[in-house]
């Protein structure tokens, strides 16, 4: 009999799809277990077996699955560097596994840090002054553009937005502007903390704006 490898490959990934039947299409070799590693509806432990696959690129797809168990991230970060890599790119991966994987030795592991929006603050405020261009331009350029893309995109976080002002060295005038006009605190604290920051033909005028609103609630609650 011939098998329907498209069809197979769908439900591979299709949300229902039992454990018991994954691990079949698992056996039936590399091209479905790769399908499976990759699915946003495998189940972790599901994952969590598949990161021992024979499969190398089962097992990387394992790696940069979003549902792997953060334990087992953390396992695969020290296997190799691909994985490393794969890892370092995961939205999943602890706080803790992505300050190790951002001290790497490897241009490209600390790269991939440095595009992971989970990665913390303090291990950004770090890559920016990366050695390697790759990883500090990409910085300063991303947060650049964050910061200009404000008032014409209203849905941009302002958790992001404050991200963004810390790893920047100059925050545009335009920019400023709209950012002072922001009614959420949090952006406005970070504005007045990054006030050194503002491009000088707007700084005074920044400076005198946002005193009246600068934030009241307590930031030292948990």
């Amino acid at each position: 009999m011939t098998l329907d490898w498209k069809a197979l490959q769908r439900e591979a990934r299709k949300q229902g799809t039992s454990a018991e039947r994954l691990a079949e299409l698992v056996a039936l070799g590399p091209e479905l277990s790769r399908e499976v590693a990759r699915g946003q509806h495998t189940p972790p432990y599901v994952l969590q077996a598949l990161a021992a696959h024979p499969d190398p690129l089962t097992v990387e797809a394992v790696a940069s699955n979003p549902h792997t168990p953060p334990q087992i991230l953390e396992g695969l970060s020290l296997e190799n560097a691909a994985l490393a890599k794969k890892v370092a790119h995961n939205k999943s991966t602890p706080a803790s596994t992505l300050e190790r994987l951002g001290n790497s030795q490897s241009d490209q592991i600390r790269e991939a840090v440095s595009y992971n929006p989970s990665t913390p603050l303090h291990v950004l405020l770090i890559l920016r002054d990366d050695p390697n261009s790759a990883v500090s331009d990409h910085l300063l350029l991303r947060s650049m553009g964050l910061l200009d893309l404000y008032g014409k995109t209203r849905d941009v976080p302002a958790e992001t937005l404050v991200r963004a002002m810390a790893l920047t060295d100059l925050i545009p005038a335009e920019a400023a502007a709209r950012l002072s006009e922001c009614a959420d605190p949090d952006v406005q604290l970070g504005l007045l903390e990054n006030i050194d920051k503002v491009a000088l033909s707007v700084r005074n005028e920044i400076r005198q704006r946002l005193p009246s609103k600068e934030p009241t609630h307590d930031h030292t609650r948990p």
